[in-house]
């Protein structure tokens, strides 16, 4: 058995093991050969074994794999799982190290001068709009148009696939193009779905086609509701990529997508700058404030999973924290509790506590400055051929190799 066969297989072992503990496999999306698919692998590996077969695989990728990109690649991707394995069967590990160590980001959270510098954004930001004071102006821009309910699945089941059609024509006009390489795009699916932790989900189903799942339990307006098709459906063009990669170019590897890996980090980063993409950097004041408020409440956030995961501070705590510094209602609030939380609501380890922190470093450290230098330097067409045609180029471990040319 090669090592690319090796790695297919332990992902979906992985898999199995993370979803009798969490619920969740870590197995993303699967859309290679049915003998390396995660249901006929193994199922009940135990954790030792795992661990220690990942280590000796990643010897063996790093003798074997020829590319220095893909090895890094490959190797990055089994040390994170590793230490997912480890974390989840017991092993004490601090929340900081953990996200440090899957993800190769800070996780030293934000301090109280970081947060005002961000605030004092958000208020330049807001100044016009109407309201007595800051708190007021948020709440009243966020309530602007919001649809939640009967009301919002109605919506995500009918008008939001025409924006759906309409913002992946916009790829195609506005990046495809760019690279110049011809790409199958089946489209997308929405559907209304509720009791997630999360706002918004793209199932990438193979066959060069998507389901983007929406949360109706959170209120939405169509400011929310197009940033997160934007989001969502950046997720469907990588896998799109992939895709191609794997059928016309044998990367078997590139055909199972595990979570909780630095791939994560620059996935999360170009959905998150997929506005910026489509539409070329032109900020207007309602941009710059929601960019502003979204900044914010990424941070604020990201402070609170720290509260949570290692500093033992309570729910209600995090709770208050997130509605003063981070303009949030208290529903909004605790519903991010789900995402950001230790354990699940069925007690088991809550699988998505360290990945809050992928969204905006995958923006602001690796994915944005990249975009906005390659806007500057007129080379935007290699930035997309770097991203979308050599997918090793799309982790935290390989990205400032992968864009030493820029």
């Amino acid at each position: 058995m090669d090592a690319i066969e090796r790695y297919v297989r332990l992902c979906g072992e992985v898999g199995h093991l993370t979803e009798r503990l969490t619920g969740i496999s870590i197995v993303d999306a699967y859309f290679g050969p049915d003998e390396l698919a995660p249901k006929n692998q193994q199922s009940d590996k135990d954790p030792v074994t795992l661990v220690n077969e990942m280590e000796s695989l990643a010897d063996l990728i790093r003798d074997e794999v020829d590319s220095e990109l893909r090895s890094l690649y490959l190797v990055g991707e089994i040390e994170a799982l590793q230490l997912l394995v480890r974390w989840l069967t017991g092993e004490n590990i601090s929340y900081t190290k953990l996200v440090e160590g899957l993800f190769h980001v800070s996780a030293s959270g934000f301090t109280s001068s970081d947060i005002a510098k961000a605030t004092a954004v958000v208020d330049e930001a807001f100044a016009d709009y109407p309201g007595d004071d800051l708190r007021e102006r948020i709440i009243r821009f966020q309530q602007l148009g919001e649809i939640k309910g009967d009301e919002l699945k109605q919506v995500v089941e009918g008008d939001l696939q025409d924006l759906v059609v309409e913002v992946g024509q916009m790829f195609g006009e506005n990046v495809f193009s760019l690279i110049g390489t011809d790409l199958i795009d089946k489209g997308v699916e929405c559907r209304a779905v509720t009791n997630e932790p999360w706002s918004g989900y793209n199932y990438y189903l193979g066959g060069f086609k998507s389901v983007n799942a929406i949360n109706t339990d959170r209120p939405m307006n169509q400011r929310s509701l197009l940033f997160l098709t934007y989001h969502e459906y950046e997720h469907h063009v990588s896998n799109l990529w992939r895709e191609k990669a794997y059928l016309e170019r044998g990367f078997t590897d590139l055909a199972i997508i595990p979570l909780h890996t630095g791939r994560c980090v620059i996935s999360e980063g170009t959905a998150d700058t997929a506005r910026e993409f489509l539409d070329k950097v032109v900020v207007n004041r309602e941009l710059h404030a929601l960019r502003s408020i979204g900044m914010l409440g990424r941070m604020v956030t990201i402070n609170a999973a720290i509260m949570l995961n290692q500093e033992g501070k309570t729910v209600e705590e995090a709770v208050e924290y997130m509605m003063e510094c981070g303009f949030k209602e208290r529903a909004m609030a605790q519903s991010t509790i789900r995402f950001i939380g230790p354990t699940s609501e069925n007690d088991k380890p809550n699988f998505w506590a360290p990945y809050i922190f992928t969204y905006l470093f995958g923006r602001i450290d690796f994915v944005l400055p990249a975009f906005t230098k390659a806007v500057k330097e007129d080379v935007l067409g290699e930035f997309f051929r770097t991203i979308y045609l050599n997918p090793y180029s799309c982790s935290s471990v390989t990205w400032n190799k992968a864009f030493e040319w820029l």
